[in-house]
C-alpha cells in the first residue's frame, strides 16, 4: 500500500528544488546576458571616445589652419610665437623669424583673376612650407600673400640656409608672372629674416618688426631676394 502522504510531500519537495534549480539556472543566464551587454556598452563607449578623440582633434586642427593655403592660420602663428617667445626667455635660446611677401601679387591677381590668385597662393604657400623640415619650425599665413615662418632654436646661419631654401622652392615652381616687376617674369618671394634671444623687457611684436624692416629692404633692392640681420 502505498503512502500518498509522503509521497505528496516528496513530489513537493522535488517541485521546490525543480523551481530552485530553474530560477538559478535563469540568474545565470541573466548575468551572462547582462554581462554580454556590458561588454558591448563598454565597447561602444570606448568607439564613441574615439571617435570625439578625432573629432575633437579634427576640429582642433581646422582652427588653427587657413582654409586657402592649408598652412597655419594667424591665430595660430601669434599663439606659437607667444609660446616660443617665453621659451626663448627662459632658456636664452634664439628664436628666429622669416617674414615673406609674394612679389607684385596685386598685379598677378588683377591680370590672371582670382581664382588664378588664389591658386598661386595655395602653390607658394606649400612649397614654402615644405622646406620647414624641423619639427618645432610653423610656417603660417600671416595675412593676404604675406606668410612668416617661425624657427625656434636656431642661430642666423641657420635663418639663412633655411630662407634661400625656401626662396629657391618658388623659384622652382616656375609659374609666370608676365607683369611682375621681377626680371625673371615669375612669381618670387622677397624675404626678410632674423634671430633674437627674446629679453624680459621685449615683446614678440618686436621680433615681427626688425623681420619687416629686413623685408622691406629686400623689396627696395629688387625683390626675389632674402635680407637677414
Amino acid at each position: 500500500m502505498i503512502d500518498f502522504t509522503f509521497a505528496g510531500k516528496s513530489d513537493h519537495s522535488y517541485s521546490q528544488l525543480v523551481s530552485r534549480v530553474l530560477e538559478q539556472e535563469a540568474q545565470l543566464a541573466d548575468q551572462r546576458i547582462n554581462a554580454l551587454l556590458l561588454q558591448e556598452l563598454v565597447e561602444q563607449f570606448a568607439i564613441l571616445g574615439q571617435k570625439l578623440t578625432e573629432a575633437h582633434q579634427q576640429v582642433l586642427l581646422m582652427s588653427r589652419t587657413d582654409a586657402l593655403t592649408g598652412i597655419a592660420n594667424r591665430r595660430y602663428f601669434d599663439e606659437i610665437l607667444a609660446n616660443e617667445w617665453s621659451r626663448s626667455r627662459r632658456s636664452k635660446s634664439g628664436l628666429g623669424l622669416i617674414l615673406m611677401d609674394i612679389d607684385c601679387f596685386k598685379l598677378f591677381n588683377d591680370h590672371y583673376g582670382h581664382a588664378a590668385g588664389d591658386g598661386c597662393l595655395q602653390k607658394v604657400a606649400q612649397a614654402i612650407h615644405g622646406v620647414a623640415g624641423r619639427p618645432p619650425d610653423l610656417v603660417a599665413r600671416y595675412g593676404g600673400e604675406e606668410i612668416v615662418a617661425v624657427l625656434p632654436d636656431i642661430n642666423l646661419e641657420g635663418v639663412r640656409l633655411i630662407g634661400e631654401k625656401m626662396l629657391q622652392a618658388v623659384r622652382d615652381l616656375q609659374m609666370p608672372h608676365a607683369f611682375s616687376k621681377v626680371e625673371t617674369k615669375m612669381v618670387s618671394i622677397s624675404m626678410g629674416g632674423t634671430v633674437v634671444i627674446a629679453a624680459d623687457d621685449a615683446e614678440p611684436k618686436t621680433l615681427i618688426e626688425a623681420a619687416d624692416r629686413l623685408l622691406y629692404h629686400s623689396k627696395e633692392s629688387g625683390r626675389n631676394r632674402l635680407t637677414v640681420g
